[in-house]
């Protein structure tokens, strides 16, 4: 591509020399009466046809084959396409017969600007495969919050929370950007909740229509336990979708020498924001589970209070296609911190689906199970009856 680009230029600047050559002998009137009868150039303008034709063909190919000094490449290409322009400049105020000419010259330069661009934007398809992804994951290392996410679905009994994705603020929240706040007391079913919310957003994904990470904080796993990886997390999967937003995490990962240095939490967030503002991108869908798991004990500020910031950022760029979910225990702090950034909150123990997913669970474990199927069916009223009672959201 850049051969076939530097010959474009080459062939240019030959039949603009020509032109000029013919301007200052003031043989301008016999040259435009000639020019559709010389050879030299019309040799010239066959090759130059012949290699923009070429040019056409490759541009698509070239785009797979972009490497990492891309940006030297381009530089080099673009310098050709200044110098190539300030010629055009020069034969129009040489003079005026030639303006056809240097217009139709112009416009072959014009088009040789466009395939340059191309080529700069081109430089996105450093992610359009596998491997640079691949670099980046290895770059950032972020923690997997996948194996949280298949540990909760393993447990989630069918039909459990249809009347939350089937009640108004759940769809309010996927409709319009906003933050959505899910809290209830523990073994209230926070996490089993948000592994199915992320379900239903991955059929968004899969269909095209979204872009969406998520997070499960752990109180057992100390890795899961702060916002630095938080953040590494959500980079990672919302660049894995999409190669304008891969494009800004690699631009962070060339600006820290290839992956040579690790990038501060003020940078990762710059990077998620510049992610999440990109204009005509999908909408962005972050899910983070259990904030209470996120500790509160030691720190200045404490790594749940630096979530907590993170999150009233993001909230606070108002962005009508950033959606963030948030399930925790009604702790204080996050309480004070999450209430006033939105009216979209959902307490699961006040919930009369909630109590009706508990009885469902209960009396299908009743049935199923080899030893108390074989109750008396008064028996197993009891049981279900009693524990739904007083299970209190549980």
């Amino acid at each position: 591509m850049t051969d076939i680009i530097v010959k474009i230029m080459v062939e240019v600047l030959g039949i603009l020399a020509l032109a000029t050559k013919e301007i200052k002998q003031g043989l301008a009137k016999k040259y435009l009466k000639k020019l559709a009868g010389r050879t030299d150039i019309e040799d010239a303008l066959g090759r130059l046809d012949k290699l923009t034709h070429d040019e056409a063909l490759m541009a698509t190919a070239q785009v797979l084959k972009i490497s990492h000094n891309i940006e030297s490449q381009v530089t080099r290409v673009d310098g050709k396409v200044t110098a190539v322009d300030s010629k055009v400049k020069l034969i129009i105020e040489d003079g005026k017969e030639a303006k056809t000419t240097a217009n139709e010259a112009r416009i072959v330069m014009q088009q040789t600007a466009n395939a340059v661009d191309q080529v700069k934007r081109s430089r996105s398809s450093s992610c359009s495969g596998s491997q640079m992804r691949q670099d980046l994951r290895r770059w950032l290392s972020p923690p997997d919050p996948s194996i949280n996410h298949n540990i909760a679905r393993s447990t989630h009994h069918s039909g459990t929370a249809s009347w939350f994705f089937e009640g108004s603020t759940f769809n309010e929240w996927k409709s319009s950007g906003s933050l959505l706040w899910v809290h209830g007391k523990p073994g209230s079913g926070k996490s089993i909740l948000c592994s199915t919310i992320v379900q239903d957003i991955e059929v968004m994904c899969e269909a095209g229509l979204a872009n969406m990470a998520y997070f499960y904080f752990d109180f057992r796993d100390t890795a899961k336990q702060n916002r630095h990886n938080l953040l590494l997390s959500l980079l990672i999967q919302l660049s894995a979708r999409s190669d304008p937003r891969c494009d800004i995490l690699f631009s962070t990962f060339s600006t820290h020498d290839s992956g040579a240095r690790q990038p501060s939490d003020d940078i990762l967030f710059q990077c998620l924001k510049g992610m999440v503002s990109l204009p005509n991108e999908n909408p962005v869908y972050i899910v983070v589970d259990a904030l209470d798991e996120c500790p509160n004990t030691s720190g200045m500020p404490t790594p749940r209070e630096q979530v907590l910031d993170l999150l009233n950022e993001l909230i606070g760029l108002s962005l009508s296609n950033l959606h963030i979910c948030v399930t925790s225990r009604p702790e204080t702090d996050i309480r004070s911190a999450l209430e006033p950034l939105t009216s979209l909150r959902v307490s699961l123990h006040d919930q009369i689906g909630q109590k009706k997913d508990i009885i469902n669970y209960v009396s299908s474990v009743v049935r199923s199970d080899t030893k108390m199927r074989r109750w008396r069916e008064e028996d197993k009223k009891l049981v279900v009856e009693t524990l739904a009672e007083r299970a209190d959201g549980m």
